[in-house]
């Protein structure tokens, strides 16, 4: 009776463990065609492929533009015009004939004034405009720009970071797939020869009918089990192939080994990520833009001065001895004076803009140190479940060696050693979970920490 009351709370046991390893997990024995890549491989596709990545890179060239415009602003803007004209309006022939060095005293009588023939004119003018004072507002566009460039390149970064992330959890998500689709199919083999050694010690009426059909449900359940995690080393490995940005069956190489490298203090995480988090790098500057945007605001308060210069030819024919040219160079004042309160309500914006983004930095910065602390105790848990796993699976194997020893003095039922032999391959999945957990978390904290 002892040995079938274990039997029947070992099997959801082990049904809860394996389900616990689940589609999270990800990836073990694949296709012939199935491409085998390595954490690093997957990374590198991944750092190529990825849609959003690639975004994020296109951001940065975005930005790139828009201070190239900026900075386009200090340099003087020159353009050229070609116009052509004919007309008989009598005030555009009096300035075209002007124009064109080409008047004469005919020209002023006044039945040529008031209905002048059509005159043709071809206007050929370069132009050049420059501004000279603008209230500080260029400059403070030219480092909003300037560090919007910086901001996207932070953002970019930290992208690239989570992409990394997100490989290597699917990474080691298919290794455990793949090594809870190995213990399962142990575990049925494991079954499989039980229940042929109950069936033999039922024909020879040792055992009760009961633990014969009980045998072959665990090993119907073991069975089902395992047909559930290869479905879920499918998913995974689909997971993997999504995040590397390819289409492609691939698989995991490698194994799940856990980390050497010590897991550095709770107090130098946070420092390290509050000095390189990308994320948190771009909202600092956004505040700092924003600042940039209080002076532009401010700048419209302030008169405007531009430089102005042209030199035009006109003429009727293009021939050497016909046009004529003439130049202009002035300066232009501009003040304002009203707008009916636009500047002000620019102004106002402006400074809320600031100030929301100040909240939204501090905001940030407690978020990010929450991350890294969360990140940091989950990975600091997962190295002592590995350590006390590991112990447990070797207590387990031991325990089964020495009931197999008993079972064959006939000191032990058939369910006991059942019980023993589930106990092992619950402890093995619970260790390699253990073993994925500190991997993933580690992978985590790196990225809390911006690394």
């Amino acid at each position: 009776m002892r040995g079938r009351i274990n039997a029947t709370i070992a099997l959801p046991l082990l049904a809860f463990l394996l389900l616990a390893a689940g589609p999270m997990a990800g990836a073990a024995e694949a296709g012939p065609t199935a491409e085998a890549v390595t954490l690093q491989e997957a990374v590198a596709a991944a750092k190529k492929n990825n849609a959003l990545l690639q975004a994020a890179r296109a951001d940065v060239q975005v930005k790139q533009g828009q201070f190239k415009e900026a900075r386009s602003y200090f340099i003087p803007d020159i353009a050229f015009t070609e116009n052509y004209s004919r007309t008989n309006n009598p005030v555009y022939v009096f300035m075209d004939k002007l124009d064109q060095a080409h008047f004469g005293m005919a020209d002023l009588s006044i039945p040529r004034l008031n209905d002048p023939e059509p005159l043709t004119n071809f206007q050929s003018k370069v132009e050049l405009t420059m501004p000279l004072f603008t209230g500080g507002k260029l400059s403070a566009a030219y480092r909003a720009t300037k560090m919007g460039v910086e901001a996207a390149r932070d953002r970019s970064a930290f992208a690239e970071g989570s992409v990394v992330k997100g490989v290597t959890e699917a990474f080691y998500g298919s290794l455990l797939a793949g090594q809870a689709v190995r213990v399962m199919e142990e575990t049925v083999k494991t079954a499989e020869s039980h229940l042929q050694q109950v069936d033999a010690l039922y024909k020879q009426g040792l055992v009760l009918d009961s633990d014969l059909l009980r045998m072959r449900v665990f090993v119907s359940d073991m069975k089902q089990q395992e047909a559930e995690r290869v479905a879920d080393e499918e998913v995974a490995r689909s997971y993997l192939g999504y995040a590397m940005g390819t289409t492609r069956d691939v698989r995991p190489k490698g194994d799940m080994v856990p980390p050497e490298s010590p897991l550095p203090s709770l107090e130098s995480a946070i420092q390290k990520a509050l000095a390189k988090r990308g994320d948190l790098l771009a909202s600092e500057i956004q505040a700092r833009q924003a600042g940039a945007g209080v002076k532009m605001a401010r700048a419209d308060y302030l008169p405007q001065v531009g430089l102005m210069a042209s030199y035009e030819q006109d003429t009727e024919r293009w021939t050497k001895a016909a046009w004529g040219d003439n130049w202009m160079l002035g300066v232009q004042l501009r003040i304002p004076l009203f707008d009916g309160g636009a500047r002000a309500g620019r102004l106002l914006s402006a400074k809320s803009q600031e100030i929301q983004a100040q909240k939204a930095l501090l905001d940030q910065q407690e978020k990010v140190q929450l991350e890294v602390k969360s990140a940091w105790l989950r990975a600091r848990a997962a190295a002592q479940r590995v350590a006390v796993t590991t112990e447990s699976e070797a207590q387990a194997r031991e325990n089964q060696r020495i009931v197999a020893l008993r079972y064959k003095e006939g000191l032990a039922t058939i369910t006991d050693l059942l019980d023993a032999d589930t106990t092992v391959t619950a402890a093995a999945l619970t260790r390699a979970k253990a073993v994925h957990d500190e991997l993933v978390e580690r992978a985590h904290l790196a990225w809390a920490m911006g690394e």
